[in-house]
């Protein structure tokens, strides 16, 4: 549910006026454990194949907060993490300048931040509460107007907005069609739905491929399915262009990225690199006769017919 649901120690947060809010108004609430009600029972569960990202968030929360909350400075990753978001934005920022903003498994914020500071209401929808509860610790005392809701991708707030996020969310949910074409019903008509992807081959050359996955490399439909540790559905170009499709969008543009910051190539990176020289890298990645292939995203704008 709304904020305006919300409850701490079993009392309204009272919040003043209606959703979307003031996030000056959320500054008395900044480590305070609140509760939101679920728009859906099923962000309570857990166990299946569609809850792996989910487990994992939750796991996160317990085992390394210091990897999970990138937005404080103190992370060990706050830099890194920076460093995507920034390479996301390069890609995107033509797309972001509008009023209202649904971010889709926001997670801790990455996005919803930065659109806050230039003044947009943002929706941020995730499964996981806690990353929810820092979203809002983060937002406090920022511009715009913020709303979160605990949901998941197929129960979105009731919302019309000018643009969509849904950065590494789709990958992580079996049935993307009906959630992407969920993601676009709250999208006004032409307006851009932006989405990222796990691309077929690139993982598997990354730091972070899991032990065990040589058949998702090699061979299949792209999907790692190892219980108990993750199910990823990774996408190659043809299928990002088949989802979008699918869901009823229009295909705008589908960019390879490398994700340096985090990909195959991340050990080969300069300690300093500024966003202007990283663009540069990728641009020549997508040329290399090699790494060209490689890619660990697809960086896709869809837009509302």
């Amino acid at each position: 549910m709304s904020l305006s649901r919300a409850t701490f120690r079993g009392k309204p947060l009272d919040l003043p006026g209606q959703s979307p809010y003031d996030p000056a108004d959320l500054v008395r609430w900044v480590g305070k454990r609140f509760h939101l009600a679920p728009d859906d029972p099923w962000v309570r569960e857990s166990g299946t194949t569609g809850h792996a990202y989910l487990d994992g968030a939750r796991s996160g929360w317990t085992d390394h907060p210091e990897y999970m909350d990138f937005l404080d400075p103190a992370s060990p990753v706050h830099a890194l993490k920076r460093m995507e978001r920034d390479l996301y934005l390069h890609h995107w920022a033509a797309h972001l300048g509008v009023g209202r903003v649904l971010d889709v498994g926001c997670g801790i914020g990455r996005f919803t931040h930065p659109l806050l500071d230039r003044g947009v209401v943002v929706h941020a929808a995730d499964a996981d509460l806690e990353s929810l509860r820092r979203l809002v610790w983060h937002a406090a005392g920022r511009q715009g107007r913020l709303d979160v809701h605990w949901t998941d991708v197929h129960h979105l707030p009731e919302v019309q907005v000018d643009a969509a996020v849904a950065a590494e969310v789709l990958c992580y949910v079996p049935d993307a069609v009906p959630a992407l074409a969920a993601i676009a019903a709250r999208v006004v008509p032409g307006g851009p739905v932006l989405i990222s992807l796990e691309a077929r081959y690139g993982w598997a050359t990354a730091q972070d491929a899991p032990a065990g996955a040589i058949e998702a490399a090699l061979d299949g439909d792209g999907t790692i399915d190892l219980p108990g540790d993750r199910w990823v559905r990774t996408y190659a170009r043809d299928d990002v262009h088949r989802l979008i499709d699918d869901a009823g969008l229009v295909v705008e543009e589908v960019v390879a990225s490398h994700w340096l910051p985090d990909g195959p190539l991340e050990d080969t990176l300069p300690t300093e690199i500024t966003l202007p020289e990283l663009a540069a890298l990728e641009d020549r990645c997508r040329r290399h006769p090699v790494w060209g292939p490689l890619n660990r995203l697809w960086l896709a704008v869809a837009r509302r017919p």
